[in-house]
Formats: structure tokens, sequence, C-alpha cells
């Protein structure tokens, strides 16, 4: 397989494009944002001969929604961005012209540090669901596990949507190149299509590595709910063992609390000493009863 002789690639910020004594693709990238800004249109089209591409997701897997935004245009021989947002320098910043390598490495250094992010996140995400799995399996429970359920639910709907976004615009640009390929000729080099199709491939995976981590929040969810429940019903057995061993002391209770003059044991000697110790008796029969059946 044999790479272009010179290709290039450029990453600006929107004020050095705005800036710059601009070249007739610069100009048509900066026209092309400002009629479909990445903010509001993600996706990738045809325009003219090269393809137009936006996209937009969050930066981090904080509680802060930073987004990183960025168009570009790209075609056979020229790779061209334009970095709307993006604080952290998520995105390789190379103003000046590359040369002396292909473009499917150019594009490397640009989209391999978004795939490499995202799978350390859902790394990161798969461990600390497993952790927070095992201390619920081992009955460390605690009603703010919700609380940290809830964020995770909510980070991982965030990448999952902004997963399927870039995804969609990668298999935009295999099947526009496809769709060219077959009625004009290509519109991209073999190696800078063949990198697209592979990284489509590494994408999906990461997708359907987000989906996973969702799908297992939910069991977590289900199985904190069923320790709770457990807990509440263990605490509810023993409320009511010690309310059902206490309910014959009672009978006790009221039952020589009558004061019949025929009573035997109202004026017996060890009356006072017979009805005590029948309570302890009654108690200990059943708090082995109880133990027996393994109630508490």
């Amino acid at each position: 397989m044999q790479k272009s002789k010179e290709t290039i690639i450029h990453i600006l910020s929107w004020e050095e494009l705005e800036q710059k004594d601009r070249s007739e693709m610069e100009e048509l990238l900066l026209q092309s944002v400002r009629n479909l800004e990445p903010a509001y249109w993600v996706g990738v089209k045809l325009l003219e001969d090269c393809l137009y591409g936006a996209f937009c997701f969050h930066e981090t897997g904080e509680a802060k929604r930073r987004l990183i935004s960025a168009a570009f245009l790209l075609n056979d021989r020229e790779f061209l961005m334009v970095v709307l947002k993006d604080e952290n320098n998520v995105l390789q910043r190379q103003p000046q012209t590359d040369r002396g390598c292909g473009m499917e490495e150019k594009l490397e250094s640009v989209f391999e540090k978004i795939l490499k992010q995202g799978q350390q996140r859902t790394e990161d995400m798969e461990k600390y669901l497993i952790d927070m799995e095992q201390e619920i399996v081992g009955g460390k429970i605690s009603r703010n596990r919700n609380r940290s359920i809830f964020e995770c639910k909510r980070l991982l709907t965030v990448w999952k949507n902004d997963y399927v976004q870039f995804l969609n615009m990668i298999e935009g640009i295999n099947g526009l190149e496809e769709k060219k390929k077959e009625n004009q000729g290509p519109l991209l080099s073999e190696e800078v299509a063949c990198y697209f199709r592979v990284y489509q491939n590494k994408l999906r995976h990461l997708t359907e590595e987000t989906q996973f981590l969702y799908e297992e929040l939910v069991h977590i969810r289900e199985a904190l709910d069923a320790a709770l429940s457990y807990e509440q019903n263990r605490i509810m057995k023993v409320f009511t063992t010690v309310t059902t061993i206490f309910m014959p002391l009672s009978l006790i209770a009221g039952w020589y609390g009558m004061n019949f003059e025929g009573m035997p044991e109202l004026h017996w000697r060890f009356g006072y000493i017979f009805v005590s110790v029948l309570s302890v008796l009654v108690v200990l029969a059943c708090f082995w009863f109880f133990r027996k059946k393994k109630l508490f």
C-alpha cells in the first residue's frame, strides 16, 4: 500500500481561522461551520470534492458539562480541522503544516486520542461498578448508594449518546466514501479509507462496552434494592420475634392482675415467686424455640 506523496493536516482554533489569510479550503470550512454549527448539527456530508464533518461530545467524566466541539474538511490530500471548544486540549493542536508522513498517521494522531480517552473512562467505570457490587454483596449497604448509582447512570447516558453520535459520523464517512467510489471514483486514499473502517470497528466496540456498563448498572441497582429489602425484612423479623416472646408475658400479667378473691395464688405465700419463675421459663422457652427455627 503506497502512501500519498504529500499530505497536509491543519488543526486551528476558530480565532485563528477567522483572522488568518484563508485558502479556498479554509474559506469553505469557515462558511460551512457558520451554516452548520457543530453545537446544533453533528454528522458528515459530501461538500464539493471533500467530506465535511462536525462532532461535539463531553470532555471529561466529571459533573461539569464541558464540551469539545470541532469541524473538519477531508479529502485525499488534506485534513483541515477547526477546534471550536476544547478547554483541556484533548484534540491535538498542530497549527503548522505536517509533512513527511502519511495521512493515516496524521488522522491517527487526532482521532486515537479521543478513542483512548473513552476506553480509559469505561475501564475506570467498570472497576468502580465492580467494587460497588462487591460491597453490596458483602453487606456494606448505604442509602447514599442510590445517589452514586444515579450519578453513574447520568454519566453513562452522556457517554453513550456522545459515542453513538461520533460513531454515526464515522459510519457516514465510510458510507459516503463507498457511494462516491461507486459513482465517481474514490474520494479518499485507500489507506485513509482503511483507517476509518478500522476506527469504526474500534468505536463500535467502545459504544457496546458503554451500553454493557449501563445495563450492568441496572443490575447493581436491583441488587441494592434487594439488599435493602432483605435488611428491612430482617429488622422487622427481629421486632416480630421480640414481640412474640413478650406476648405470653402480657397474658400472664393480665391474668394475674385481675385480683379475684377466689384466685388460688393471690394469698399464696410463694405466688409472686411462682409468677416470676413462670415468666422467665416462658421467655426461655420462646427464645429456644425461635433459635431452633433460626428466626433470629
